[in-house]
């Protein structure tokens, strides 16, 4: 995968809601492959077992978002969802542009929607980078090669069948 042409931490509001002001990356994203799930519970359960295993990892909530995303090619309809900010352990949350132009990524960012048939979707970033940017330090990358896991674990029927 191609490393991003800038890469920072941030803790600022002001970044997080610049980076979702046209619709968060985790959602359809085209340069950075994301993960997706389906989850048997609905959006606000699904958000709420998210949150509380990202701080059984270490990684607090640093904004929750409702958001209205189009989906697919019925750009008319919009589906509400949550984005889901986590901050690192090591404080921030970390962001990447793809180009000069590019809009920012969130990457330890977690989206859930009502699905168009009713499911519970769940997206987030890959993360994973060719070379390690500048600036990012083995915690944050372990931090966002844990995502999957937390999601996961919030997924599972039982979360601490999930623990080891």
């Amino acid at each position: 995968m191609k490393n991003p042409f800038r890469f920072w931490m941030t803790g600022g509001a002001a970044m997080i809601l610049a980076a979702l002001s046209g619709g968060t990356r985790a959602v359809g994203m085209e340069e950075r492959p994301s993960h997706t799930r389906v989850s048997r519970y609905s959006v606000e359960e699904t958000v709420s077992r998210i949150e509380a295993s990202a701080l059984r990892h270490g990684l607090p909530v640093l904004a929750r978002l409702q958001q209205t995303a189009p989906t697919g090619a019925e750009r008319e309809q919009a589906l509400p969802q949550l984005v889901i900010v986590l901050e690192s352990s090591q404080g921030g949350t970390p962001v990447s542009m793809d180009g000069p132009n590019g809009p920012p990524a969130l990457l330890l960012s977690v989206t859930v929607r009502q699905g168009l048939g009713g499911t519970t979707e769940v997206w987030f970033s890959d993360g994973a980078f060719d070379e390690i940017p500048d600036g990012m330090t083995p915690e944050v990358r372990h931090d966002l090669a844990d995502l999957p896991i937390v999601v996961d674990e919030a997924l599972a029927a039982d979360p601490a069948a999930t623990q080891a």
